[in-house]
């Protein structure tokens, strides 16, 4: 017999019909439909006629009947789901995350401080009227130490200073190579060619080793479109 009617066309002596804990008749938990509900109100839980007749496309009466034999088939669902709902997670709660330390910012490396040298004993001065116009070589290497010196004076009122020629008969370069000091710090050499001269006229001397001579200086540069500090010293330029 058809749900439409068993509902609608079901005289008052069909109550002798067996039926089941909903209501219903026996046969009618057999239906499709109804296995469908059950199937749906044991996933899902139980459910309202009004949610039954909107997800089934079906009349509310039909969905009433549908929704009290599914529910009474599956009594624990709803105990079952309510419980689920209560009971606190089994899942540990995670620890707060551990502050990551910034890494520390790098500092730049400082540049090493020129060192002053130990100097030879003084062998003589150089006199004479020569103004400072002779060029040392070799400055560019040598910036840190002659911008200190620069730095360390008014250079328009105060550009005086008294340069150490050494003799360095070990270098590896020219042994006949002459280093120029200014107060223990290096700041260049002399020309090869000018350097070979006045070790012969040291020579001529009768002097030989290591030796140091003094003379007048200047620094000049370091300004301008001159940005490298240059050394001028009282010495003949032939």
């Amino acid at each position: 017999m058809s749900w439409w009617k068993r509902i609608f066309s079901r005289s008052e002596n069909s109550t002798t019909e067996p039926h089941s804990a909903s209501g219903l008749p026996i046969e009618d938990l057999n239906d499709e439909l109804l296995i469908e509900v059950r199937n749906l109100v044991a996933i899902s839980g139980p459910k309202t006629p009004d949610e039954l007749a909107r997800l089934l496309k079906i009349g509310h009466a039909r969905a009433s009947f549908l929704s009290a034999a599914a529910n009474a088939q599956h009594p624990q669902a709803s105990r079952a789901r309510t419980f689920k709902a209560l009971q606190p997670s089994a899942t540990a709660p995670k620890p707060p995350a551990e502050p990551v330390a910034a890494e520390p910012k790098k500092r730049r490396a400082k540049k090493a401080s020129p060192v002053k040298a130990a100097l030879p004993p003084l062998t003589g001065r150089i006199t004479g009227g020569h103004t400072c116009a002779f060029d040392v070589v070799g400055e560019s290497h040598y910036q840190p130490a002659l911008r200190k010196l620069r730095n360390g004076r008014h250079m328009a009122t105060d550009n005086d200073f008294v340069a150490d020629i050494v003799a360095e008969p070990d270098n590896p370069h020219d042994p006949n190579a002459c280093a120029v000091y200014i107060e223990g710090l290096k700041v260049g050499y002399l020309p090869r060619d000018a350097a070979a001269d006045f070790h012969q006229q040291i020579a001529d001397m009768s002097i030989s080793g290591t030796w140091r001579f003094q003379t007048k200086a200047k620094l000049s540069g370091g300004w301008g479109d001159r940005p490298m500090v240059g050394v001028l010293l009282s010495l003949p330029n032939s």
